[in-house]
């Protein structure tokens, strides 16, 4: 796992934006080095990836050009961090956009999920022994070995011409049980089906399938891991990194051999009186103001989604979270007293529904 400067993806790419991020170095390498099993093959190539999964700015012929930024916002009066991911693509024109049962959604192997806290790597494979995550090993190692990365089977694609992708930010998830396997040494669906090291409940290939291989069997739950580019800028609402990785929220995985990354939603709750035929998601509800004060002005201006006047229903330890949203504006009562910090306290006929949805995870563990 120590060198990861090779090319990957269709366009030849190297992997020096990634590996600015993980501070590894980039010369004096083997490529034949690890080229066996499940070996680290670089960095996922974004060059195909729709705008929204780049990040502001980014570009999929220059990996690490775009930035994701997390927003503000108020549930019950405390403040958390979400980011806003507007629907996109084929979703964002269907009758029913909150219906998951009119999309291709992928399977995500999910290690551990039982016992491993919300928003968190499983770390119940086997390190190195003496291992520890510390400057050394971030400095030689892409990713920690003494957790597992989550593995996806499909990566987002743009269509042609672009705009009308059918890639939704929505896996299903299959449960793995780690059994002594070593750490980060799962890499892609079919390793990880084949491996006798930990347990995976299996289906097996259709009849008459040439080829094929067992897939795990889905547990049921549908999670919002949402895939961008694995060299993109991932920042705090603040605008910062954190001191010691120069990493963000986002989490780390595998698709086929070549690492990751994703901005981790949760577990999207499924509208039990969906109708027949149907899969609906369950939105909570998010507000925004109709109206802010603006401290660089001076001035009352109009409000916007994600300028950190934003109020939600539930954190994300409650039991009504869902990580899709629908979007209203409110009336604030006097934008220059200040403003509302929870949903409670917006009279309701000041509510009206913009009839939008969208994608608003909010970051694990801040309760």
């Amino acid at each position: 796992m120590s060198c990861v400067s090779r090319v990957f993806g269709p366009g030849s790419l190297l992997f020096a934006a990634v590996l600015a991020s993980f501070s590894l170095p980039v010369v004096g390498c083997n490529p034949y080095e690890q080229r066996s099993e499940s070996y680290l093959a670089g960095a996922v190539d974004p060059v195909h990836f729709p705008t929204p999964y780049l990040g502001e700015g980014g570009d999929g012929k220059r990996p690490g050009s775009g930035r994701f930024a997390y927003a503000n916002v108020y549930v019950r009066g405390t403040k958390r961090a979400y980011y806003p991911l507007p629907f996109h693509g084929e979703q964002a024109k269907a009758q029913d956009p909150l219906d998951l049962a009119s999309h291709a959604v992928p399977l995500a192997y999910h290690f551990d999920p039982d016992g491993t806290p919300d928003g968190r790597d499983s770390r119940r494979c086997v390190a190195p022994p003496g291992y520890v995550y510390d400057q050394e090993a971030r400095r030689k190692d892409a990713l920690p070995l003494n957790q597992q990365g989550n593995i996806f089977t499909a990566l987002p694609y743009e269509s042609d011409p672009p705009g009308n992708t059918s890639y939704i930010p929505v896996v299903r998830e299959v449960s793995v049980r780690s059994n002594k396997n070593p750490c980060q040494a799962p890499k892609s669906e079919q390793n990880l089906v084949s491996r006798t090291d930990l347990s995976i409940d299996l289906v097996p290939p259709a009849d008459g399938t040439i080829g094929g291989f067992p897939t795990g069997r889905p547990s049921g739950r549908y999670l919002l891991w949402i895939l961008i580019d694995p060299a993109a800028e991932v920042l705090f609402p603040a605008g910062q990194l954190d001191p010691v990785t120069r990493l963000g929220p986002q989490r780390f995985g595998w698709f086929n051999q070549y690492i990751t990354a994703y901005l981790d939603g949760g577990a999207i709750p499924i509208d039990p009186l969906s109708p027949f035929g149907k899969i609906r998601m369950r939105p909570q509800k998010m507000l925004f103001p109709t109206r802010m004060f603006d401290k660089e002005t001076g001035q009352v201006v109009l409000g916007q989604l994600g300028r950190g006047f934003d109020l939600m229903e539930f954190a994300r330890e409650d039991e009504g979270y869902s990580p899709v949203c629908q979007v209203y504006s409110f009336e604030p009562q006097d934008p220059l007293a200040g403003f509302e910090k929870s949903i409670a306290e917006v009279p309701p006929a000041g509510i009206t529904d913009t009839g939008q949805l969208i994608y608003c995870p909010q970051i694990p563990g801040e309760s």
